[in-house]
């Protein structure tokens, strides 16, 4: 848990509007001492914001974009024995349900985790903990929704992740005492890379499903119109690149 706790902290200090904010309040810090550095950091403050909230800026950094990310066949899917599903974040204390539930970007997955099922019988695996402390872990919530609203059977719920690397090193845990190894893989297009390299790492075969899939750019003149949508998908796609790169760096 602190480990998360200092990953987060450390990404909201780096990346948009955190970090220009940051960069920001110590060029104004530094004006009067040093009006020069100062002026400089708050103009590259601004450039920061500027650009992290164009959309076309947001499409070119985009993870998955520009890599081999394909929709999955059922001829791809033949010999795998299980499918396992990455949660992504809870709605927490939704009022509407009354409860935690599932998180835009996890239902995403969960539908799609609950469309492969219906097509190859395959078993589901969901797996996330409790990274916020949240009452219902991301994989009892992704449980819930698939049993009760998709109609969907989970045969495994791994509840003690709080990363990508948990996730796929309790799943193996999870999964290698039914003696299975080759599983479907959902989550989205542009953390697939990462996630597939960790699962293959922790002993899994691979078969990629990956979910909103951008496979091909295209821009127009309202791409060039800052907006929030787009700081929000800078900011996603800037977290993946860090994720990879600590990744790398750390194993």
């Amino acid at each position: 848990m602190v480990g998360f706790i200092t990953s987060k902290i450390a990404t909201t200090l780096i990346l948009p509007p955190g970090g220009p904010i940051l960069i920001m309040l110590l060029g104004l810090i530094l004006l009067r001492r040093f009006r020069k550095l100062g002026v400089t950091l708050i103009v590259f403050a601004l450039l920061m914001f500027f650009a992290s909230s164009l959309p076309v800026v947001s499409k070119a950094i985009r993870p998955g974009s520009n890599e081999s990310i394909a929709a999955i066949s059922i001829a791809d899917m033949a010999s795998a024995e299980a499918i396992i599903v990455l949660g992504a974040g809870l709605y927490v204390n939704a009022p509407e349900y009354g409860e935690d539930t599932l998180s835009g970007s996890a239902l995403e997955r969960v539908r799609y985790g609950a469309y492969l099922h219906r097509r190859t019988g395959k078993p589901l695996l969901v797996t996330g903990g409790h990274p916020k402390n949240t009452k219902l872990s991301e994989a009892e919530a992704m449980r819930r929704t698939l049993e009760q609203e998709f109609g969907v059977p989970v045969q495994w719920t791994e509840e003690r992740s709080l990363n990508t690397r948990d996730n796929a090193n309790y799943s193996f845990q999870t999964l290698q005492g039914e003696g299975i190894d080759r599983i479907i893989l959902v989550t989205h297009a542009s953390h697939m890379l990462r996630a597939s390299a960790e699962f293959e790492r922790a002993g899994f075969n691979v078969t990629p499903a990956p979910t909103k899939i951008h496979a091909e750019l295209s821009f127009s003149y309202f791409d060039l119109l800052p907006s929030a949508a787009a700081m929000n998908s800078t900011a996603r796609s800037l977290h993946e690149w860090l994720g990879r790169a600590w990744y790398y760096i750390s194993g």
